[in-house]
């Protein structure tokens, strides 16, 4: 990355004399000084540092010649202190900070008397001064004030505000005072660290470049919050505090517990709840059934016991909130507390459950709004954001990089340079170069020492005198060392030709040809092999280097025989190697591998541990085989070249030790390896090679992101465990105090919570206890902690991924049309004559060869192979291309005889009958063109669609309760027939008007009808089995139900907006599918690794005191029941559903816990028995779900790209046009004489006033007031409040009255209620006005008021709010991206509803008779969240698909059936042993589909139209500035010929309009910068007009040649 900083935009310096001194080059003055300087300048500098640096007359041009007012550069101090190895020691220092921060211990450092403390506090000391003499030495260095000075540069300023907190630090402990406020401030000296490090540095400055438009995402959410948080306010301040009270002082709590109260409804609310459902007392696992009148009989002997809980009955407000006061409504700031909850979508379930058992159900609406209001759009409005910025920055950073590269190549003498390749092959080139040249000087050192001269071709000078071709193809290894060596005439003529057929049909096709043309090939141009085809030509380089070198010596010896043996062997290893029956060979290996190793499970017989084995010797041994015959094929380095060759070569040598470890014992981890062989399979497979690719590209950014993230938790946990520590803690139920799992007491701990509250996962508990245990205000950690990690740096890491995806499509595609001309070309080749091609040239070449006086047979060999070769080419192509064709001909000559059998025997009328609709309808038959007119008819469709709907309602009512036999069932079976006979006959007219399957337009042909037919069958199927007697084939039956709910399905195609949003999925899937294919990759390994360390071991007793219980055996013993979580990894489908709920991030902390719990197979587990496992947990979610998973993200986006790229040209046409209407107002308003011109004097007064842009400021400042005067309410406010805040609307609402009345007087009627801002100016006086009067005549007592309409009345006084809009108009733009994206997220929203439809119809059919109680526990699943009927199944969905908690709700659907349950059947608990497989089944496709894939969608919609507002917008600057260009045109032309009409000017000027508007088209596709080069675009517009105010009195073409945009450029 560029070596450049905050302000320093351009630096020609050249990369290599800053970031790195070259190999072997002392460190010299001046490049150590041009790293110091860099480092040290202040933004905005325009310094040039580089070759000339030294020729100056200041030793440091780029500093202040003098500070201090005495210092000049040369004088003592100043000349030691700019110096280099400061920052060297400084980032020491820095690393050295971090780890005594990492080291303090808040449980034990309270009074720092241990040793181990006063060393720290020591350490602290000595690292503080050494930032404050770094301070001062760079002070005076540079100065302290000045625009290039120390107090210039941001990250200056942030180190010196670290030094002064310090220093205040040390002052006050000096007077024993402790603020740990100020000692917090330590925390962010790691922060300095970004400043060393470039490539972070530029990270940084990329998200602060986005802050701009972030910011107006803020406002949105600071509106949002506003909004939704004084609604929260005026409707339920005070109502969680109900609890329900008996007559002395104590309330109902379920089992002392806090946690989960019950919230009771008053009587005036209508909520859920009330005090008469409070559950009856269970004693001892029976329910009470007395009242205490009857206890005082003998009622206790006999074992019942008192039913207290009935007493409760009185519901009043209480004391406290739910979760330790953190949870209520009753002022502003808790009610953020709460949204900010609701918004990450952790725990808003149980918020909402509390607020509905309180007020009423209907308020599940404000929650459903606030989520996809805030977490669907604002949310992904933040990403959107952050990933337009990080393209628009990175193709800026991009340009720059080549500018610098192209300054510094002209200069120097690298400019012949190619660009790099990658990383891997200029190290392998780079290493073998050097042991070639080894090579050769001990060879040189050898003959030397025996005396003899060096053999020909050994020495370097034979070789430069060109005398053998082999020499030659030597030295040309080296083309950057040495000039290029002379080519014979004779070579290069057929080399050319050679090469343009060996590139496009690769030659590993044909192992000969390739290799006789590479001996060939290689003799002349070596060179061009290395740079453009290094893998393709160069296989057999090693090879052939040793033959050629040892031709001569070794053709009269038995030793060259054997050569030549060896190297035939040699080529017929390489050909089985190369041939693809190998490589598939290998690719089945590696899967049965995966299988085997995928088979082991928890409790497997012994026999299958010995297969296993067996198999693993196997396979290993296979795998060796293939790399010794690799290894001998291509020989060692050319082996080497190939990464991926080098991997596999690490897999086996690491199998070959575990195997040979096993016979001593130990050796276990090394088994894990194994499972990487399973990447091995990548190679088999392009596309996935092409996932990987962009996965690694990526990968310089994605390090330097987990750096910056590495950087940010380790700050929060230090300032965590500064806040927090030691001061969380639980009560366990035998009374100890034992510290919460989730814990800020050690380093270790505080990172884990930390990354935990990242990931969203129950973050919510750990803000419940940090507002419990130290103040309210520790919700602020947790707030900045979310914001910045969650919606700010892990949003950049998606914007990574999605850039690399769009740079490659982009790739891609330029990539795919070069592919197609290179096919062109090899056409054209095939279709000459065969011959041809070595057929002139070759006699040329002959006759070369013949005059040349070299050893003739030699040359004659290689020209024989030559021609050969050559011809070889040719026949290969026309075999390819023969053989092609002849496939197809045999397979349709098969075809066609089969045909020309069948045709004998099939009836003549099949003839005559062709074009008949299954060959009973003639095209001229009534029926079938009645019913062709039936369907042509446009009301058919509606018809149908009617129809499905009221189907789509009767599915809905479905659900496994009714009775048979009841009304309501007879309804639905009627029903159902009906339905099913309209689809057919629906159905039957289709077919009958198109035909069945012959001919184009039948009804089969398309896919839509497929389906419907299908649903069709089913529905008849359903039928006739249901009237056969359904008690017989339950089970058929009930798989028929399930596909009834498919019926919705048919809406689609109906539809078309939904049907293009069906069809972009359904074309994104092929590339999804691949990313599927790599996270199953991930997943596999990740699951049999898991099954390795963890099988069998997530079992534990389940028992009332298991505190001294070690195993199984004791706590059968104890009579306690052994249980395994349901969650585990005892076999591979276990461990991959548990991985996937890892994945998801809901439920992982519990799963992790289990991990850490775990002691072995059949032990009761120990809390954190094994903190290691930590690693296993934490880099799966790392490699997985934060980065795998987003890959989703990116490539949706990019395929909606591609989908929408045949839409953007018809998009342009519309643009134009709509531009052009407006262009046409716009002109017609310019010429109209105002409409305010006909007004009186005291109207065009007011009208002033009204226009004026002050008025509108002080209306949004008396807005603002007003905002915060409505978020002063709060629960329990004094009355003297209540009275200020009156007056106070009076004010306001009196003001907003005036303007509104000052308007319209200023505009009159038609044209106020033209403007959409007026219309809700006047809604909004009406409605203040109303809810006034309202109040007072309530308080008069004139009137009874329902209390309930004043408040809603105080609820839409909200609507002011919506005023300030007006003001801000960034704000507005990504509002209008919002509303422009609504017609797309409608469809996006329909195919939502579809999908919760029918999963909630299936739901209802699955778990709709689960049931909760005490014998079967619910985790997820509790009295709201059920799948009884339709309504609430759709409520439950919406949970799960925003993440909450659905793992809990899995786990309560994976019930197992007890064994007693068999003989006689409980109606009350309905088991079905099937749903162990179909839950998991629902649940992971229904979260996948709505989490992943259609989720993203919205971001890629967003994505787009924020892209256009850009576009727009631009527009409109330019549009202004045209109009502005052409009045100043027409004045002139008006006064200069006063017959010209505004017709000819105009005319002209629309031609010229067209012009700039497509070059800013253009510009923004090319997408260099787009905002920036839009501001540009209207500054060059205003320019253009000044210089128009110059021009001469233009005519119609002068006017048109100012305003051409090539002209306009030079007079900026």
């Amino acid at each position: 990355d560029v070596e450049g900083f905050s302000g320093l935009e351009e630096c020609p310096v050249p990369l290599g004399s800053i970031s790195s001194t070259g190999p072997g080059q002392s460190e010299d003055y001046s490049s150590a000084q041009a790293d110091d300087i860099i480092e040290e300048m202040g933004p905005g500098d325009d310094v040039s540092i580089g070759s000339d640096l030294s020729t100056l007359v200041v030793p440091f041009p780029e500093l202040a010649p003098v500070v201090f007012f005495c210092l000049k550069q040369t004088t003592c101090p100043r000349n030691c202190c700019v110096n280099t190895w400061f920052e060297r020691i400084s980032i020491m220092v820095i690393l050295l900070n971090c780890v005594t921060l990492g080291m303090y211990q808040p449980c034990e450092n309270i009074d720092c008397t241990s040793d181990r403390c006063q060393i720290l506090q020591a350490f602290d000391a000595f690292i503080y001064i050494f930032f404050a003499l770094e301070m001062v030495v760079k002070m005076v260095a540079l100065g302290i004030f000045g625009r290039r000075c120390y107090l210039g540069d941001t990250w200056n300023r942030l180190d010196f505000f670290i030094v002064m907190a310090g220093m205040v630090e040390y002052s006050l402990d000096l007077q024993n005072i402790n603020l740990s406020a100020i000692r917090t401030v330590r925390v962010l000296r790691p922060l300095k660290a970004i400043n060393r490090v470039p490539s972070m540095r530029i990270l940084v400055n990329l998200l602060l470049d986005t802050l701009p438009m972030l910011g107006n995402v803020l406002l949105l959410c600071f509106f949002v919050f506003f909004i939704f948080g004084i609604i929260g306010v005026q409707l339920w301040a005070g109502l969680l505090r109900n609890r329900c009270m008996t007559l002395p002082a104590p309330y109902y709590r379920l089992e002392e517990d806090d946690e989960r109260p019950f919230i009771c409804s008053l009587a005036s609310d209508n909520g859920i709840m009330s005090c008469t459902d409070v559950p009856a007392r269970r004693e001892g696992g029976r329910t009470c059934c007395l009242d205490k009148e009857d206890a005082l009989g003998a009622g206790e002997a006999v074992g019942l016991c008192i039913n207290w809980n009935q007493y409760y009955t009185r519901c009043h407000t209480g004391s406290s909130n739910p979760h330790k006061g953190a949870i209520n409504f009753d002022n502003i700031v808790y009610a953020w507390i709460v949204i900010f909850q609701v918004i990450t979508l952790e725990g808003w379930v149980e918020i909402m459950y509390y607020v509905m058992d309180a007020h009423s159900f209907y308020n599940f609406i404000y929650f459903i709004l606030l989520i996809i209001i805030g977490s669907f759009f604002m949310i992904n409005l933040c990403l959107v954001v952050i990933a337009t910025q990080f393209s628009e920055t990175k193709q800026r950073e991009h340009q720059l990089m080549q500018e610098q590269r192209a300054q510094c190549l002209s200069s120097s003498t690298l400019a012949s340079m190619p660009e790099p390749g990658d990383c891997y092959e200029e190290i392998f080139q780079l290493v073998c170069h050097v042991l070639r040249k080894a090579k050769r000087r001990s060879a040189a050192f050898y003959y030397t020492l025996r005396g003899k001269p060096p053999p020909a071709g050994g020495g370097r000078g034979n070789r430069r005198g060109g005398g053998h071709v082999n020499g030659e193809r030597h030295h040309s290894r080296h083309p950057r060392s040495s000039p290029k060596p002379y080519q014979r005439n004779h070579d290069s003529q057929p080399l050319a030709n050679s090469i343009s057929l060996s590139v496009p049909q690769s030659p590993e096709d044909c192992p000969i040809c390739a290799l006789s043309l590479k001996e060939r090939g290689d003799s002349g141009n070596g060179e061009e092999n290395e740079e453009d085809a290094v893998k393709e030509t160069s296989k057999e380089e090693n090879h052939l280097e040793e033959r050629g070198d040892e031709e001569k010596k070794c053709r009269r010896s038995c030793f060259g025989r054997c050569r030549d043996l060896w190297n035939d062997m040699r080529r017929k290893l390489w050909g089985i190697v190369e041939s693809k029956y190998f490589s598939r060979g290998i690719m089945i290996a590696i899967l049965i591998n995966t299988i085997s190793m995928g088979i082991e499970h928890h409790n497997q017989p012994e026999e299958l541990t010995n297969v296993l084995e067996i198999c693993n010797i196997v396979f290993t041994s296979m795998f060796t085989l293939e790399m010794i015959l690799k290894l001998t094929a291509f020989g060692f380095f050319e082996y080497l070249r190939n990464p991926y060759n080098i991997f596999d070569g690490i897999i086996v040598i690491i199998s070959v030790c575990e195997i040979i470890g096993q016979a001593d014992g130990g050796l276990s981890v090394l088994r894990t390896f194994r499972l990487l062989r399973v990447i091995k399979l990548v190679r088999f497979m392009p596309a996935l090679r092409r996932q990987l690719v962009v996965l690694m590209k990526t990968m310089d950014n994605v390090a330097t992101f987990c750096m910056l993230l590495m950087l940010f938790i380790f700050i929060f946990s230090i300032l965590g465990m500064h806040i927090f520590g030691c001061k969380f803690s639980l009560k366990t139920e035998a009374g100890d105090t034992v510290p919460d799992r989730k814990n800020f007491d050690s380093l270790l701990w505080a990172i884990v919570t930390v990354f935990q509250i990242l990931t969203q996962e129950d973050w919510n508990m750990v803000l419940y206890n940090g507002m419990a245990s130290t103040s309210p205000f520790a919700a602020l950690y947790f707030v900045a902690l979310m914001t910045f990690g969650n919606y700010v740096l892990f949003n950049l890491l998606v914007a990574i991924l999605v850039e690399g995806f769009q740079a490659e499509g982009d790739a891609n595609r330029s990539y795919s049309d070069d592919d197609r001309s290179s096919c062109n070309f090899d056409e054209n080749d095939k279709q000459k004559d065969p011959l041809h091609l070595s057929g002139t040239n070759d006699c040329k070449s002959f006759r070369a060869v013949l005059n040349n006086k070299g050893s003739f047979s030699y040359h004659f060999l290689k020209f024989f192979d030559h021609l050969t070769s050559e011809c070889l080419n040719s026949v290969h192509l026309l075999l390819r291309n023969y053989s092609l064709h002849l496939c197809k001909t045999l397979f349709s000559s098969l075809c066609f005889r089969i045909q020309k059998m069948l045709e004998a025997y099939r009836p003549d009328w099949c003839e005559t009958r062709e074009d008949w609709s299954i060959f009973l309808f003639s095209p001229q038959n009534r029926f079938r063109q009645i019913c062709q007119s039936i369907i042509a008819h446009k009301l058919f469709d509606y018809v149908v669609l009617a129809f499905i709907f009221s189907n789509c309602i009767t599915v809905a009512l479905e659900r496994p309760k009714i009775l048979q036999g009841s009304l309501e069932r007879v309804f639905l079976t009627i029903s159902n027939y009906i339905f099913t006979a309209i689809f057919v006959g629906e159905m039957t007219l289709k077919v009958v008007s198109m035909g069945l399957y012959m001919g184009e337009q039948a009804y089969l042909r398309s896919s839509w009808n497929v389906l419907d037919g299908f649903l069709v069958f089913v529905s008849l199927i359903d039928i006739v089995v249901s009237m056969a007697g359904g008690a017989k084939i339950l089970g058929v039956l009930r798989v028929l139900r399930l596909l009834r709910t498919l019926r919705p399905l048919r809406v689609i195609s109906r539809a078309p907006g939904l049907k293009l949003v069906v069809e972009t999925l359904i074309t994104s899937l092929k590339p999804i599918g691949n990313i599927v294919l790599i996270c199953c990759a991930f997943f596999i390994i990740f699951g049999i690794l898991g099954v390795q360390l963890f099988k069998g071991k997530f079992f534990y007793c389940l028992g009332p005191d298991v505190k001294n219980i070690t195993n199984k055996s004791d706590c059968l013993q104890a009579n306690y029941k052994w249980v395994h979580h349901k969650y585990n990894f005892d076999n591979l489908g276990q461990a991959l559903m548990s991985l996937f709920v890892l994945a998801s991030k809901d439920g992982w902390v519990n799963i992790m816990y289990h991990g850490l719990d775990a002691v072995g197979v059949d032990q009761q587990p120990v809390i954190n028995n094994n903190p290691w496992m930590l690693l296993y947990f934490i880099s799966f979610l790392l490699i997985v779900s934060f980065f795998v998973l987003n890959m989703f993200v990116g490539v949706v986006v990019e395929n909606f790209h591609k989908c929408r790229q045949h839409q953007e040209v018809e998009e342009a046409k519309r643009r134009e046009e709509k531009r052009q209407r407006r262009m046409e107002k716009k002109r017609r308003k310019a010429q109209k004489l105002p409409y305010y011109s006909s007004y009186g004097n005291v109207r065009l007064m007011i009208h002033t006033l009204c226009t004026n842009h002050y008025l509108d400021l002080i209306i949004t400042f008396i807005i603002c007031i007003n905002v915060i005067t409505m978020s002063l309410e709060h629960y329990n406010q004094p009355h003297s409040l209540d009275l200020a805040l009156k007056y106070c609307n009076y004010f306001f609402t009196s003001t907003f009255v005036l303007e509104a009345i000052l308007k319209l007087i200023a505009f009159g009627f038609r044209r106020f209620f033209k403007e959409r801002w007026n219309q809700l100016d006047l809604a909004i006086v009406l409605l203040s006005v109303m809810g006034i009067t309202l109040e007072e005549i309530e308080i008069s007592a004139a009137l009874p008021i329902n209390p309930t309409i004043i408040r809603i009345m105080r609820v839409l006084r909200i609507a002011r709010v919506l005023k300030l809009l007006k003001m801000a108009t960034g704000m507005r733009a990504l509002l209008d991206t919002v509303v422009q994206a609504l017609p797309q997220v409608g469809n996006l929203g329909l195919l939502f509803m579809l999908l919760f439809f029918i999963y909630a119809a299936l739901g209802v059919e699955l778990f709709g008779e689960l049931v909760c109680n005490e014998d079967y526990p619910c985790e997820g699943m509790s009295r709201h969240a059920t799948f009884e009927n339709f309504g609430m199944a759709f409520l439950t969905l919406f949970q799960v698909s925003t993440g909450d908690n659905w793992n809990g709700i899995m786990k309560d659907t994976l019930r197992e059936c007890p064994p007693d349950l068999n003989q006689n059947t409980d109606v009350d608990y309905a088991c079905n042993p099937s749903l162990q497989f179909i839950s998991p089944m629902y649940f992971v496709s229904f979260v996948l589909t709505a989490q992943f894939v259609l989720i993203n969608v919205v971001v890629a919609v967003l994505m787009k139209h924020l892209d256009d507002s850009n576009k727009e917008a631009q527009e409109e600057a330019e549009m202004d500035a045209e109009i502005e260009l052409e009045l100043a045109q027409g004045t002139l032309c008006c006064m200069g010929a006063p017959g010209c009409g505004g017709g000819g000017v105009d005319k002209g000027l629309v031609v010229a309009g067209s012009g700039p508007e497509s070059a800013a088209g253009g510009k923004e596709r090319g997408g260099g910068g787009a905002r920036g080069e839009s501001g540009d675009g209207s500054r060059r517009m205003r320019h253009g007009v000044t210089s128009v105010h110059q021009g001469p009195y233009g005519s119609r073409e002068s006017s048109r040649s100012m305003y051409s945009p090539a002209q306009v450029s030079p007079s900026v």
